[in-house]
């Protein structure tokens, strides 16, 4: 594994000795490693402000030579000129390849890729690797690649052939796809390898193995590469930002050196080159393809470049999968919420319903049981612990989590009396009906499963004290360990959560109202899903791929029409790009509705001001454009899924500038206040927050009707937008169990409202507003 680290023992000082390891600033060693060279320029200038020490070494040039002197003394003009280009069309700390031959001429057999970072301009050179076949080889090379991962149809297949890829790119000895678990341990799901070096198929590895900071600097610099693991670290001299006087920040340098521990570890696995790319899905560590080989080796920029790409092609097509299975998980939900909600109104009894379902539950949650408990009575289905039990674990279950959900996957450690029902409960997700006593809660069990993990050498000693006890060192075994795995059951995923959430939301809603309102639900759940349905196959099939050709050809007429100067039917084919481009944007917001269910997370708690913020940056450009003056002030932390949150936020605000009066400067204030009254009075404490505009305003008999979906009060070719943007709105806040609305008039402007329930801090108590440090924007 990359950057391995030492772990303490099971006594006091190892755990010390573990944290000390977490801390250990491996993003700024000093130095690198010796087989290439590094230059540190200042942003500005590109003054020389620090080299590696073997310049001399390599390239026969003191270090005094070009320290503190501008670049164009080291390099020639033409070429650094050519940085200069490269400089400006890179975006963040990517590296470039440039070509940078030295002023006083002769051979120069070094490639030079340079990035910028932390107010430096960092110019590596490796070894010049062997004579590429140019651009034609390199896409021949990873299109073909694409292909044959885009073939893949399940996980397995898809990691399998990345590791076979990435082999057969870079020649190294193993090459192996090494996933992450939620504890940042690790397995090996896919292996290719020489017939002569061990497999390391199906092993599993502690998340000591790769610590915090060295998966922190695999998120940001995803290729890391080690020729040869017995260099001796060339230091940068000198290791100093001439601006802030810290350390020089080589996260994103390829020549990094590395920890002596993690070299250490890969001698004691046997290897001597190793190269390792990052598979990231999103800002998140999803894992590694991780290379090595008996003997040093080093790979070039390009085919670096080409296992990059393979591995972003390995993440879109994890998450197409990941995807395509929650997706199909929520239409299943949504179809059993559809008959269970028919099944209620039929029999009158939202507990015949749950029970006339209960297969179809069950298969839905992957759970042996689920119980509805109340002091009204409990309902089983499935397989579930005894009564009296259910009822100790939800008075347990609330003392230790509050109101709020519950899950686990290994209840008897967390609740040893569990441990007589580890056939039906190892795991627990429990979801809550009310917010105030008497307590209704709806629980689902699994039972455990019995798990036989093979590790790669014993977990429990990742490291062995080294002769002197001075220090911690790697362990020297990686044989298999088998290791049985009890008082466990499968963990509980975040869209299974999810559907569990939707399930309580839908059983609150049949307990607390009225018999003549489940109709009216039915019919909007089953409208929901008829609009979902009908959307995906409509833009997926009858309008995106017509759009296509639409907008292709009107652009080709365009041109045409352009060169003749026929004004008029230059004019007709804008009207045809400007109602593409219309109706392209509906699509996208027909998409962004019917994404909202699927995607939604479980709440947990945020800082609004956090959001507010980001929200302000997202539309900066906008507020300097119309001058408007926006004012926060200080906003408390709900409970709420933040994505969803920003996204109303961002509405209601662009809503605000997009209706501003003509006549006067727009203001804008977004405030919060505590609900004292309506619908949560009686419930834990929410948080009404207001967002008021002196814009144009509308009629108020319109305030319900602006919340549905396509309903506007303006013409399209007098306000751009679909009309969805709203009912999005309302969708989200009613996920979280919150109310929308509006007070308005004509030409007084417009104030939307939206209410969300307030996360409670560390002694149970709500947070509430003012306890943020407020924004204030103009």
């Amino acid at each position: 594994m990359k950057d391995a680290r030492a772990l303490g023992g099971p006594d006091d000082t190892g755990a010390a000795d573990l944290a000390s390891c977490d801390r250990e600033p491996i993003h700024v060693p000093g130095a690198i490693q010796p087989h290439g060279l590094l230059f540190a320029f200042a942003e500005g200038d590109l003054r020389t402000i620090s080299v590696s020490a073997n310049l001399q070494d390599l390239l026969g040039l003191p270090a005094e030579t070009v320290l503190d002197r501008p670049i164009e003394a080291t390099f020639e003009p033409a070429s650094v000129e050519q940085l200069r280009v490269a400089l400006r069309q890179s975006e963040g700390p990517a590296g470039v390849p440039v070509a940078m031959p030295l002023r006083t001429g002769g051979p120069f057999a070094f490639d030079g890729v340079v990035h910028r970072h932390d107010g430096l301009v960092l110019l590596e050179f490796e070894p010049r690797g062997e004579p590429s076949d140019g651009a034609h080889a390199f896409f021949r090379r990873t299109s073909g690649a694409i292909r044959r991962l885009q073939a893949a149809r399940t996980l397995a297949d898809a990691c399998a052939a990345a590791a076979r890829e990435v082999r057969q790119i870079t020649g190294f000895d193993r090459v192996k796809v090494y996933r992450f678990a939620a504890d940042f341990s690790g397995e090996v799901i896919a292996e290719s390898r020489d017939e002569a070096i061990e497999s390391f198929l199906g092993l599993h590895f502690p998340p000591s193995d790769i610590p915090a900071q060295a998966r922190a600097l695999y998120a940001l610099n995803p290729v890391r590469i080690i020729p040869d693991i017995a260099y001796r670290p060339a230091p940068m001299a000198p290791n100093r930002h001439p601006s802030t006087g810290r350390p020089i920040d080589l996260s994103f340098a390829v020549l990094r050196s590395v920890s002596p521990i993690h070299l250490e570890y890969m001698r004691n696995m046997g290897i001597r080159g190793t190269m390792s790319v990052s598979i990231l899905r999103g800002d998140r560590l999803w894992g590694l393809i991780a290379c090595h080989n008996r003997l040093p080796r080093h790979v070039g920029h390009d085919a670096r470049q080409a296992c990059e790409m393979v591995a972003q092609v390995l993440a879109w097509q994890i998450g197409v999968m990941e995807e395509d299975a929650v997706t199909r998980h929520s239409l299943k939900g949504k179809a059993i919420q559809r008959r269970l909600l028919s099944d209620i109104e039929e029999l009158r009894d939202h507990r015949a319903g749950l029970i006339g379902n209960s297969e179809a539950l069950l298969e839905l949650m992957g759970a042996s049981g689920l119980c509805l408990y109340g002091r009204d009575g409990v309902t089983t289905i499935g397989r579930t612990p005894p009564t009296a039990v259910i009822e100790r674990i939800v008075d347990w279950a609330i003392r230790a989590e509050g109101a709020e959900l519950f899950q686990t996957d290994r209840l008897p450690l967390l609740f040893p009396e569990a441990q007589d029902y580890v056939d039906v409960a190892a795991g627990v997700l429990a979801v809550p009906l009310s917010r105030s006593p008497p307590h209704r809660v709806m629980l689902w069990f699994r039972p455990e499963v019995a798990q036989t993990v093979r590790w790669g050498g014993n977990p429990e000693k990742a490291v062995e004290p080294g002769p002197d006890g001075a220090r911690l060192q790697p362990r020297k075994s990686f044989a298999a360990w088998t290791e049985e795995s009890r008082g466990r059951s499968i963990p509980w995923q975040p869209h299974e959560i999810v559907a569990a959430v939707e399930l309580r939301e839908l059983v609150i809603d049949v307990i607390l109202r009225k018999a003549e309102e489940l109709e009216s639900v039915n019919v909007q759940l089953a409208r929901s899903n008829e609009e979902l349905e009908s959307f995906a196959y409509v833009a997926s099939h009858d309008l995106k791929e017509p759009l296509r050709h639409i907008e292709a050809f009107a652009g080709l007429l365009s041109e045409s029409i352009g060169r003749s100067g026929d004004t008029r039917l230059g004019a007709m084919v804008g009207g045809i790009e400007s109602s593409s481009r219309r109706l392209r944007n509906l699509i996208n917001d027909l998409a962004e509705f019917s994404r909202l269910g699927r995607q939604a997370q479980p709440p947990a708690p945020t800082a609004l001001d956090e959001i507010v913020r980001e929200v302000m940056d997202d539309l900066r450009q906008r507020i300097d454009e119309t001058r408007a003056t926006v004012t926060c002030a200080p906003l408390p932390t709900v409970q709420c899924d933040r994505n969803q949150v920003r996204q109303v936020l961002q509405n209601l605000l662009a809503n605000a500038l997009k209706y501003r009066h003509p006549d006067r400067p727009c203001t804008i204030r977004i405030v919060a206040e505590v609900e004292t009254e309506g619908p949560h009075r009686d419930a834990d404490a929410f948080v009404r927050v207001l967002v008021a505009d002196n814009g144009i305003g509308f009629d108020p008999k319109y305030a319900e009707q602006v919340f549905e979906p396509f309903q506007r009060l303006h013409g399209p070719d007098e306000y751009e937008g679909s009309g969805i943007g709203l009912a999005i709105c309302r969708k989200i806040i009613q996920r979280h169990g919150g109310k929308v609305g509006v007070e308005t008039a004509p030409g007084a402007g417009a104030t939307f409202w939206f209410s969300l329930p307030l996360a409670t801090g560390r002694d149970g108590v709500p947070t509430s507003p003012g306890a943020s440090s407020g924004i204030d924007q103009v």
